[in-house]
């Protein structure tokens, strides 16, 4: 536990830390610039510093600022402020999006929580050193000045990031009950970076993953995305059963990764994500969910390895999988569309010759050829589909 005092951060020299400056975001090199000559202090900050500190590759590059959101947009052309929790405004850039934010106070006088302590809206601004112990973890707590290149680290993030260790600023107990889905950000930190939890916020962690059941279903198909789809699926699941997270985002699919059938075909499939996602290859949701609902079909209509079921069964089936996930987890509309014809067209596919010309044109068709590959190859017996379908799609050049 890391709680605030009066001591100077420690000052980071670019010597140290081997971030440069050719390799910034030249988008958020403008917006500092701009935001300066107005008269402001901006920094870099959190994953952006953090990655490239671990020599990755950063994906996103925001913005801090002792601005205000509605100063921001004076200074800044083409922005807009969004939000109502947390206002920050977005600066577009072609069709790049770079967050700036406005350091945050741990003033309560703008705050507004749930009778459970969930922070629904939090518009208290303050100073740099407020801001940092207003964050989640110190790993993502350090400040970029791209004037002299130096790291400004309040909370020793920086030596947390050497020692690969997650640590939540100030109590972890308090900072979930603020906002639960740190939970689900610090099991995604965990895998992602290699890191090893302290051991407050593992035990906090274990405790508290009830407070789950309070985040509203859309947020949490937003982080069960950021979660799946950004290249560690197989460690995020394993990590999930571990400290007991599934039951609270995927209820319906958790009691089936005890099978081993069914866990090999949900791993087959995570460890088959993991390696599209590092080939900078497509990944959509819709193939995502109808990985981790599929055991639940199957358990209401049956194995589907014959071209004789009728597809309005599986559709029924679809539908009420689909009701009972998005209690938890809400998926959007178009999504569940894609995923009740990804499952109907399983059937479909094994209806050979007959149905090869409609099917090799439909837009599902691809993914339900991979779908079915990924029966196969998880040790189900669909009488050669797979390879009567390869061998179709070389001789269309698909």
């Amino acid at each position: 536990m890391l709680n605030q005092n009066t001591n100077s951060p420690k000052v980071i020299k670019a010597s140290k830390h081997g971030i440069e400056n050719k390799h910034l975001d030249k988008d958020a090199k403008s917006i500092i610039a701009k935001l300066n000559n107005s008269g402001f202090d901006a920094f870099i900050v959190g994953g952006f510093v953090r990655d490239s500190i671990l020599g990755l590759k950063p994906k996103d590059c925001d913005v801090v600022t002792n601005a205000t959101p509605e100063e921001i947009k004076k200074a800044i052309p083409k922005t807009r402020i969004i939000g109502r929790r947390f206002k920050i405004v977005h600066a577009r850039s072609g069709r790049n999006i770079t967050e700036i934010s406005t350091f945050r106070s741990s003033s309560k006088r703008h705050t507004k929580k749930s009778q459970k302590g969930i922070i629904l809206r939090d518009n208290n601004y303050g100073s740099i050193e407020d801001d940092a112990y207003r964050r989640d973890f110190t790993i993502n707590s350090l400040y970029l000045d791209i004037r002299n290149m130096d790291v400004i680290d309040f909370v020793g993030g920086y030596e947390d990031i050497q020692n690969r260790v997650l640590r939540s600023i100030g109590d972890s107990s308090k900072r979930f009950r603020e906002d639960p889905v740190r939970i689900i950000r610090a099991l995604r930190f965990k895998s992602k970076l290699d890191l090893t939890f302290e051991p407050n916020l593992e035990k906090e962690i274990l405790k508290l993953s009830h407070l789950l059941n309070e985040i509203s279903s859309g947020r949490i198909y937003e982080e069960t995305l950021k979660l799946f789809l950004t290249g560690n699926a197989q460690s995020i699941m394993q990590d999930m059963q571990k400290y007991q997270i599934i039951k609270y985002i995927l209820p319906v699919t958790q009691g089936f990764l005890d099978a081993k059938k069914d866990r090999r075909f949900i791993f087959n499939a995570l460890r088959n994500t993991d390696k599209r996602f590092h080939e900078d290859k497509t990944l959509t949701p819709s193939f995502l969910f109808s990985v981790f609902l599929w055991p639940a079909l199957i358990n209401k209509v049956g194995e589907l390895n014959s071209k004789k079921i009728k597809v309005p069964k599986i559709t029924r089936a679809a539908n009420i999988i689909l009701k009972q996930h998005n209690e938890h987890c809400f998926i959007p509309s178009r999504i569940q569309k894609s995923i009740k014809e990804t499952w109907e067209m399983q059937v479909m596919l094994l209806r050979i010759p007959e149905k090869s010309k409609i099917l090799i044109k439909h837009p599902r068709f691809r993914a339900s050829y991979d779908f079915l590959l990924l029966r196969e190859k998880s040790g189900e017996d669909l009488s050669g589909a797979g390879e009567w379908w390869t061998k179709k799609i070389a001789t269309k050049a698909i």
